[in-house]
């Protein structure tokens, strides 16, 4: 958003007023969310208020406004806000884009047609599934922390991929390269509200020191083809983000003589080898700092050498239960392991492609190994408790 203002100053600045009258009679769309009514398709534009001509807006003026719509057809849809909406509409600036539900289990490429032939639009927004709620509330959360709700779920979205490992970053393009590339299928990130979606959308949600709603990230969401078979744990999430090489670093908890032991791992690497059409191999590897540890003597090589072996045994177990899953649930290749096979043998694709997610890929057996290393050096300082004794 902090773009589109300063195209708008650099706009005035060398074109005066003629170019922000211009300018101002656009209705600029920073986010998109597409639900289902019945057998209608519902649209909802959120829009950046722009500044008032003669003066800066009134002190309570919202930031943004939902306009929505339905319509046997997402066109249809869209050629009514555009009816309702004193501006012109302008989507070259939509940074995010939410699908209901029933969208996704209906099938995302019956609206996907719409948002690649407008000529605006720069797919390369965020996409997101709404979980439990409509895609229209979420655009109507403000946050404390972000002018537009727009830039607070593409804010959301970065920081947790970066850090977290639970969420993922999506983009339109890549969403569609998946559902059309050989051998993989797509994930989306969820998104939902936690709170009242009435005291969410009221600009008094930011003068709070503790927002009555907000909205939180959930679990991956698992497509088979272009359609919507359900949700992951978070935990779940995690091991896919790991196994797809998508998780350069995060926390985990590890169990070891009856206490919870914090590691902050990093230089996460997974490496994915195909050895035939029914065996498949990945090396995790990376390295782990020690934190929230109070009766363990982590000055004992011995010690440390065992909490990583408890690492290793744990995580390897987890990445385990987590691809038994995706395979006898949902029957979807989301780590793209057909992907490898395609690439690496063509000929022998061709021969199970079809039958690749019903078939093969169920019957996979998976071999994980782990190589997580434990920085000794800087996990050697005594504990607060050792350091009183």
């Amino acid at each position: 958003m902090k773009k589109i203002i300063l195209i708008l100053l650099i706009t005035i600045t060398l074109t005066g007023c003629a170019g922000y009258k211009e300018l101002n009679n656009l209705s600029i769309v920073t986010a998109v969310a597409f639900d289902k009514k019945e057998d209608n398709y519902e649209l909802s534009f959120l829009i950046a208020n722009s500044p008032k001509a003669q003066t800066s807006s009134k002190e309570g003026e919202a930031k943004t406004t939902v306009y929505s719509s339905e319509g046997k057809t997402i066109a249809e849809a869209a050629k009514k806000i555009e009816q309702i909406v004193p501006k012109e509409l302008y989507l070259g600036h939509i940074n995010v884009v939410i699908i209901s539900e029933d969208i996704a289990k209906e099938g995302f490429l019956k609206i996907a047609d719409w948002l690649i032939r407008n000529p605006q639009t720069r797919k390369k927004f965020y996409l997101l599934e709404a979980k439990d709620v409509s895609a229209k509330n979420i655009l109507k959360i403000v946050s404390p922390l972000e002018s537009f709700p727009s830039q607070s779920i593409a804010t959301l979205i970065e920081s947790n991929s970066e850090s977290k490992a639970v969420a993922t970053s999506v983009t339109y393009s890549n969403f569609i390269s998946q559902i059309l590339e050989e051998g993989i299928e797509p994930v989306l990130p969820s998104i939902t509200i936690k709170g009242s979606v009435k005291k969410g959308s009221n600009e008094k949600n930011l003068e709070t020191t503790e927002p009555d709603t907000f909205l939180a990230l959930g679990p991956l969401a698992i497509f088979k083809n272009d359609k919507l078979k359900g949700f992951t744990k978070e935990e779940e999430s995690w091991a896919i983000n790991i196994i797809k090489n998508e998780a350069k670093e995060t926390n985990t908890n590890v169990k070891y003589k009856n206490e919870d032991i914090s590691i902050e791992a990093s230089n996460l690497k997974s490496k994915i080898k195909i050895k035939d059409t029914q065996n498949i191999e990945i090396n995790i590897s990376g390295t782990g700092n020690i934190y929230n540890i109070n009766n363990i003597d982590i000055e004992d090589y011995k010690e440390i050498e065992k909490i990583e072996k408890a690492w290793n045994k744990e995580l390897k177990e987890k990445l385990n239960k987590t691809i038994k899953k995706i395979q006898e649930k949902y029957k979807s290749d989301i780590f793209g392991f057909g992907n490898k096979i395609y690439k690496q043998d063509p000929k022998t694709w061709e021969k199970i492609k079809k039958n690749w997610n019903d078939v093969y890929f169920p019957n996979l057996n998976v071999k994980i190994n782990t190589n997580l290393n434990i920085n000794k050096t800087g996990s050697l300082n005594k504990t607060i408790k050792g350091e009183k004794s």
